[in-house]
């Protein structure tokens, strides 16, 4: 049996949760044992519509992995043993529809945790897009409005287009911004001018360079667009030690985290420190790399 407090990704109709309570009270089963928790994505992924749903009469939505630079935006979720019992049955577990898949989601402050989500079965999943309905559609999409998520990644799939880089920014808070000893890798990736950011979290000093890590403090950087999304991560992994999300090794972990700007809230990738291959290193109180 599943323990309480079971996290649960969702990225689809069940981001209205309106429409779990529906389906729950159509079934005479409890509705409130899901809470929701935070907006958060799922990096590596990317959303299909790939299986016909007879209850939704048309496509309904699935994540597949895809590698470098794609991510879902979707919501964390708690989870009692009634909820993930109800969950089970919605998503059509013991048909073969849908599968449980345990995933590492990352949440605003860019730190990751593990939560399992549901999957189409490769026995339902046709070599063809299906088309969803108009109200199905809705349901995603007001679900990610609501939590200021980008819609890119859910237009993307309804038109069948790909590769999908929903998120096109990167926040940098070190030797990559303006004016450092790495600021022409930054100009050369990527394009328009900086602009002043911050996001929540320390600052540690590793000597040559910083390192984010998570905590309540603000750390200060900037914001720019990337050019090439998947060829401009793929040269920021090198340079800073990322080897993937499967590996214990990497020097930094790269993340999507909520970004503050003059202009509002914004998502960005980033580099957080990994300490698990550091020991205890000075914080940078200021938060700010250039007063230090």
């Amino acid at each position: 049996m599943a323990e309480e407090g079971v996290l649960y990704f969702g990225y689809g109709s069940n981001l209205d949760l309106s429409d779990w309570k529906s389906w729950c009270e159509r079934k005479h089963l409890p509705y409130d044992g899901l809470v929701e928790i935070s907006p958060c994505w799922l990096p590596n992924y990317t959303m299909k519509f790939h299986y016909f749903s007879s209850t939704r009469d048309g496509g309904a939505a699935d994540i597949v992995e895809n590698g470098r630079g794609h991510a879902v935006p979707g919501v964390l979720f708690s989870m009692n043993q009634d909820a993930l019992a109800a969950m089970d049955q919605k998503e059509g577990t013991q048909a073969g529809v849908y599968a449980r898949r345990t995933v590492q989601v990352a949440l605003p402050d860019g730190t990751f945790v593990e939560a399992l989500t549901y999957c189409v079965t490769p026995q339902r999943r046709e070599d063809k897009f299906i088309q969803p309905t108009k109200r199905y559609i809705g349901l995603i999409e007001k679900g990610l409005k609501k939590r200021n998520l980008p819609i890119g990644e859910l237009k993307n799939a309804i038109e069948d287009f790909s590769p999908s880089f929903p998120v096109e920014k990167i926040f940098v808070y070190g030797t990559l911004m303006e004016g450092e000893v790495r600021s022409s890798t930054t100009k050369q990736l990527c394009n328009g001018d900086a602009r002043s950011a911050s996001i929540r979290g320390k600052l540690a000093n590793l000597g040559d360079f910083p390192g984010l890590i998570a905590g309540d403090g603000t750390v200060k950087g900037e914001l720019y667009h990337l050019d090439q999304v998947y060829s401009a991560l793929q040269t920021l992994d090198s340079i800073e030690g990322f080897y993937g999300y499967g590996s214990d090794d990497s020097l930094y972990i790269r993340t999507i985290v909520e970004v503050q700007t003059d202009e509002g809230t914004e998502w960005a990738w980033t580099y957080m420190y990994n300490e698990q291959n550091g020991s205890l290193n000075p914080i940078i109180d200021s938060g700010d790399w250039r007063v230090r």
